[in-house]
């Protein structure tokens, strides 16, 4: 005789074997169900791609900026970044708003220059719904005015602003972005209204998915230089690489050992050709300098710049005159101090160099000779200042904490990034005597 529970488990048995073959039909079916819908999302990832490939751009363009849409949204770019100051909120918000402009924006936009050393970039897209592309511009882009006599059927719109210009004609739309696009209307024009001269991405360029492996990329068309940035969670990697036959880079580099802590800002650069120094020679062209002949002395092709988190205070005097009882005039001296960002500077240079530096530019500067580095700081203590080198493969290399950028300090290119990311770091080695490689890092604020 069975056991009564023998007997109710022998029954329940072919129940239990059935909810268990259900179960396995359920997780067979749903993992059949998700990698389906996978298979069906990477097929319209791909037919995505391959329409922006169809995209426009002049058939004469010098350089090409590639933005790969839909890999910064799966990288979930809008909500990774806004923990950023109120002004890089702000531009999250416009960017997050691209969706609702009434533009047929594709998987990828390709933005062409026309010019070898771009300062702007264009795009052509096509309008789907005019209406509501104007309100795009009224409440997003914030745009005061539409021109709409530029031409016959062409409407032109300018903001200033957001380095940001558009002019349609019919459903074509040109984009405009970078700087002095006031002086670029008459070319956005000519754009607009020669179809003749454009070609898609497929019959500009061999393989066009080689620009879009990353989220950014800038590719000069004549040289195959590039720059490339990828999102990575809460930063952006930075690469890039520049090939001349011109170059003839020596591989080892010596440079004067920077701050690892407690600093603003830092960077060097050697500048082994004459290219280099003519360009750093614009630079300071326009300071109150000897630039002429500092640059003439800098034969050891080496500049470097340090601004630390500390402020230093310096002593200086007011020079006022008073007339006596005698009625002769006097001159009276009241010393002041100031607190004064803490700033070094050192140059590799002849012995003569020394002599045309500046002892007051902005702050006192006080000077220091190393061997054959000149050293500038802004602080008195200059005789207590450690000096060392290291030998290096790099050419150049920057380091900013963003976060601690002076506004006061207005270096455009520097406050625009400072309203989306709190640190940048950038590197420039030589890998061959005609080969550049770039290497980098941009973190935004959620880190």
């Amino acid at each position: 005789m069975r056991d009564l529970s023998e007997e109710l488990l022998g029954d329940k048995q072919p129940k239990i074997t059935d909810s268990i073959d259900m179960i396995k039909k359920i997780i067979l079916w749903t993992i059949a169900v998700l990698v389906l819908l996978a298979i069906a999302a990477w097929g319209g990832y791909i037919l995505r791609q391959q329409e922006s490939y169809k995209s426009l751009v002049h058939k004469k363009s010098k350089a090409l900026l590639t933005v790969s849409l839909d890999d910064i949204l799966l990288n979930q770019f809008f909500n990774k970044w806004q923990s950023a100051p109120k002004e890089g909120q702000d531009f999250g918000q416009k960017l997050s708003k691209l969706k609702d402009n009434g533009i047929d924006i594709k998987a990828n936009v390709f933005l062409f220059a026309l010019e070898p050393h771009p300062k702007n970039f264009y795009a052509f897209f096509q309008l789907k719904d005019k209406q509501q592309f104007l309100t795009f511009l009224k409440d997003v882009i914030q745009v005061g005015a539409v021109e709409s006599n530029l031409a016959p059927d062409v409407s032109y719109a300018y903001h200033q602003p957001s380095k940001i210009a558009f002019i349609w004609k019919g459903d074509d739309l040109l984009l405009s972005l970078g700087f002095d696009l006031d002086t670029k209307k008459e070319e956005m024009l000519q754009l607009i209204q020669s179809k003749d001269d454009r070609v898609t991405i497929e019959q500009f360029i061999n393989r066009p998915s080689t620009l879009t492996g990353k989220s950014l990329r800038y590719s000069d068309i004549s040289t195959d230089n590039f720059i490339e940035l990828e999102l990575k969670g809460d930063h952006l990697d930075v690469s890039g690489e520049f090939f001349s036959t011109d170059w003839n880079f020596p591989k080892e580099y010596l440079v004067r050992e920077l701050v690892s802590a407690k600093y603003i800002g830092k960077a060097w650069i050697n500048i082994p050709n004459s290219q280099l120094k003519n360009q750093l020679k614009q630079l300071v062209s326009e300071l109150p300098i000897a630039a002429d002949s500092i640059i003439a002395h800098l034969d050891g092709n080496y500049v470097d710049i340090e601004i630390l988190k500390n402020k230093v205070i310096q002593t200086d005097t007011i020079i006022n005159y008073a007339v006596d009882e005698n009625f002769e005039t006097i001159e009276e001296k009241t010393p002041y101090e100031t607190k004064v960002p803490e700033v070094r500077l050192a140059m590799r240079g002849d012995n003569d160099m020394r002599r045309f530096l500046p002892s007051k530019l902005f702050y006192q500067w006080f000077q220091k000779q190393d061997k054959e580095f000149s050293l500038l700081t802004t602080s008195k203590d200059i005789d207590k200042l450690n000096v060392a080198y290291n030998k290096t493969a790099e050419l150049s290399h920057v380091a900013v904490h963003l976060v601690d950028w002076p506004n006061e300090a207005k270096i455009s290119p520097i406050l625009l990034l400072k309203t989306i990311a709190s640190d940048i770091t950038l590197s420039l080695k030589v890998v061959d005597h005609n080969r550049l490689v770039l290497q980098g890092t941009i973190a935004d604020y959620s880190h």
